[in-house]
């Protein structure tokens, strides 16, 4: 069995994040899909072959009308493509399926019948149109792999802007995704409920919630920071009213200790209330959109890492959130609520509200504050433990594996 993988990577050499005009989309998606490839290669006699789109901001919000299609290596070894396209709106997604499945076929050609799994990491409208169609040209030599954490939809988060002409656009994509599904031969979902929501739980699917590798620019000596009187609350991610950001604006107002600080990096419908309240409260800061290495170094001057995100909506249901992983193999104490999402290996190392009002999230930050220093790093040393021995890549992707060969 060979194995492609249609990706969506975001290469650290071609800067894209510094070029963006805008907040660069995709720096989750690239961590686990990173994580999920190496894994892979972890458990296989070869790497797997790369065929990789770098999705940025449509042209003019990034610089590049036109990007090449040129080889290159994710590891040694290692033979594949970055997929050219033109980056105008409408005319990239057209570009990107008809390069991707070129690739894809001469690939499948030139492995002289041998059978091929070909992945596609996210309902990336693109990869999965050229997915399909490559399985319709050779049915008896392709099968294909869909692992996606999202969904569209009642199951998914609805959009944040008022409908227009792109957003129903985007209805159409998204209903012709939908039905794409049923297409694919086998699944990895973030949550055991999103085969049913999907109406695939007949096939072989899998549940891999997200995995962790440390990125290439973190330093282990930074792994902590000198303790000072400030305690530093940092949330880093989508700024959004859906994922709990006036309740933690809220639970934040409720300290009254002026040695706090809530820090807040990224962007979304959140924006403009949060700076209403640090206009009130100067011990709030809104950072806008920052760099992974700066998410990073700010990860090492905070107290605590939080996610303010509740259970009321129907979408928590179906994803599994990446900061999880991220907040706790940073090695601080991450501050939460238990969602139906997690798995129920994670209570012994979320600091988890009592419940999910304002009062709750606040005697819960302040409890973990307020710890001594070496408890708190405690805290947070095992559930970094926990994360690199439990969720590294090659133990999480052994089970895609299984299911493949199982299928095989």
């Amino acid at each position: 069995m060979k194995i492609a993988y249609c990706s969506l990577l975001l290469p650290e050499e071609k800067k894209l994040a510094e070029r963006a005009k805008g907040r660069l989309s995709g720096v989750s998606l690239h961590k686990f899909t990173s994580a999920v490839i190496h894994g892979l290669d972890a458990n296989l006699e070869e790497p797997v072959k790369l065929f990789n789109i770098i999705n940025t901001l449509n042209y003019p919000k990034f610089p590049d009308l036109v990007f090449k299609t040129e080889k290159w290596s994710h590891t040694a070894g290692a033979d594949d493509w970055h997929i050219g396209y033109v980056n105008l709106i409408g005319i990239k997604y057209i570009t990107q399926e008809e390069g991707l499945y070129k690739k894809l076929s001469r690939w499948v050609k030139s492995q002289n019948g041998e059978e091929c799994m070909v992945i596609v990491h996210h309902i990336y409208f693109p990869a999965m149109r050229a997915a399909c169609r490559l399985k319709r040209k050779y049915p008896n030599q392709v099968k294909i792999c869909l692992i996606t954490g999202d969904m569209n939809g009642k199951y998914g988060l609805k959009p944040q802007h008022k409908p227009n002409l792109k957003q129903r656009l985007l209805k159409i994509v998204e209903n012709s995704i939908d039905k794409m599904v049923k297409s694919f031969d086998c699944f990895v979902f973030a949550t055991k409920y999103m085969a049913e929501a999907f109406g695939v739980e007949d096939k072989p699917s899998t549940v891999l919630e997200c995995s962790y590798i440390d990125p290439p620019y973190m330093n282990q000596a930074q792994q902590t920071a000198p303790e000072g009187d400030e305690k530093i609350i940092f949330y880093a991610g989508a700024l959004r009213d859906e994922y709990g950001i006036g309740h933690l604006l809220n639970a934040f107002s409720l300290i009254e200790d002026p040695s706090y600080r809530l820090w807040l990096a990224g962007g979304g419908n959140a924006e403009e209330k949060i700076k209403e309240y640090a206009a009130k409260d100067p011990r709030v800061e809104f950072l806008g959109f920052v760099t992974p290495q700066e998410v990073f170094r700010r990860q090492n001057l905070a107290t605590v890492l939080i996610s303010p995100r509740t259970s009321e909506r129907a979408f928590v249901k179906y994803s599994f959130a990446s900061k999880t992983m991220d907040s706790l193999a940073s090695g601080k104490p991450y501050v939460a609520h238990k969602l139906p999402c997690d798995p129920p290996e994670y209570e012994n190392y979320i600091q988890y509200a009592a419940d999910e009002s304002d009062a709750a999230l606040r005697d819960k930050i302040v409890e973990v504050c307020e710890l001594p220093l070496e408890q708190r790093m405690e805290i947070g040393r095992k559930a970094r433990h926990f994360i690199l021995t439990e969720k590294n890549p090659e133990a999480m992707c052994k089970r895609v594996l299984d299911m493949f060969s199982h299928m095989f």
